[in-house]
């Protein structure tokens, strides 16, 4: 099973030698900071890299923002077609040009965001994947950056409030869990309570792991 998986996953992926790196969690789980430290230190490498980051600033990205203010304002199914429908556009427009021009992709959420918020208001998580399996890049790592719910809600208290449903505390008890069932293959979990400098030493370590081109 695991082999077909992979097969699947190199099917999808264009020809490159960018890499595609996904930075993942729940809100306050410190994915912006690490996205930017690790962008950093890529270009330091010689690398070029591009971030980007889910929902965008596209036509889908501002709607599914001003729909989130206010809970209950879209149902669930319409809430993955508009995330979707971003997406499909943030694969073409960006993503797949800049990693087939060589640039390498760190991205603040992606689909696996989607399994587990859209999941979490019981939406079928195979449902959700089948949709992106048809136009969806495989990343070559994601990191799934972990934090207690409190902990998150912590870190954002004095924030605006822009996703109202997403920021109650039983609802992101329910996308924690969903986060850390998965075992895709790309997915690595790091506890994102220690210092930010620490976590990023962690996450440079295990994509050191996988490509030791970049020492």
């Amino acid at each position: 099973m695991k082999k077909e998986v992979m097969t699947e996953a190199a099917r999808r992926r264009p020809t490159r030698k960018a890499l595609f790196l996904v930075i993942e969690g729940i809100d306050g789980s410190g994915k912006s900071t690490q996205v930017e430290l690790l962008a950093r230190r890529l270009r330091r490498r010689g690398l070029q890299v591009v971030t980007l980051r889910e929902p965008t600033q596209g036509k889908w990205g501002r709607k599914i923002r001003e729909l989130s203010k206010t809970s209950g304002s879209v149902r669930p199914e319409e809430e993955l077609e508009l995330f979707i429908r971003d997406r499909q556009e943030n694969v073409a427009r960006n993503i797949k040009p800049a990693l087939k021009s060589g640039r390498t992709v760190i991205l603040d959420r992606y689909y696996y965001s989607t399994l587990a918020y859209q999941g979490a208001r019981g939406l079928p998580l195979e449902e959700i994947r089948r949709r992106h399996q048809k136009f969806a890049v495989v990343p070559d790592l994601v990191f799934i950056l972990d934090v207690p719910v409190s902990t998150g809600l912590r870190r954002i208290k004095d924030r605006p409030v822009i996703y109202s449903l997403f920021e109650e505390k039983e609802y992101l008890k329910k996308v924690r869990k969903i986060f850390l069932s998965f075992r895709d293959p790309e997915v690595v979990v790091v506890d994102g309570r220690p210092p930010a400098a620490v976590i990023h030493r962690k996450i440079w370590s295990l994509l050191l792991k996988k490509f030791p081109q970049l020492k």
